[in-house]
C-alpha cells in the first residue's frame, strides 16, 4: 500500500508499539486481528496523505473513462441497495449500523437492548441473503 517495504515495515512495528504501550485493552475489540488490521491500514493512509499532495496533478491516477463499465457498477450496486432493502427490518438496520454505520457488535446490542448473539445472527442472515443473490457481493460491504 505504501510502495516500500522497508516503510510498511516501520509502519507495523509503529502500530505494535503503540499497542504494546496501552496498559489495558478495550474490551469491545472482538477481533485483535481485525483490530490490528485497521489499526495498520489507517496508518498506512495517514502516512500517504502527509506524503502525497492530493492537489498535486501528477499523482492523481488517470479515471479510464469506460461507460460501460461505470454503467455495470451503477446497476450492481443499485441490485446491492434493493436487496438490502428487502431484508427483514431489524435485520437490514443492524446489517447497516454494523457495514455502513461502522459499529461493533457490542454497540449495536447496547444500543438496541438485544444480545451480542442475536446481532451476530441479524449480520450472519444479511450475508446469507446477500450471498445468495447472483453478483451481489462487493468487497467493500464485507470488509
Amino acid at each position: 500500500m505504501v510502495g516500500d517495504i522497508d516503510t510498511a515495515e516501520d509502519i507495523v512495528m509503529d502500530c505494535f508499539l503503540m499497542l504494546a504501550e496501552q496498559p489495558e485493552r478495550d474490551e469491545r475489540i472482538l477481533s485483535m486481528k481485525n483490530y490490528i488490521y485497521r489499526m495498520v491500514r489507517n496508518a498506512c493512509i495517514n502516512h500517504l496523505g502527509t506524503k502525497v499532495s492530493i492537489t498535486d496533478p501528477q499523482h492523481i491516477p488517470d479515471i479510464p473513462d469506460d461507460e460501460d463499465d461505470s454503467r455495470e457498477r451503477c446497476e450492481r450496486e443499485a441490485r446491492l441497495w434493493k436487496e438490502i432493502d428487502r431484508l427483514p427490518r431489524a435485520c437490514r438496520d443492524i446489517f447497516l449500523m454494523h457495514k455502513r454505520d461502522g459499529l461493533c457488535h457490542r454497540d449495536i446490542a447496547d444500543r438496541l437492548g438485544i444480545s451480542i448473539k442475536t446481532v451476530e445472527a441479524h449480520i450472519g442472515h444479511a450475508y446469507a441473503v446477500l450471498r445468495g443473490k447472483a453478483g451481489i457481493i462487493y468487497a467493500f460491504i464485507f470488509l
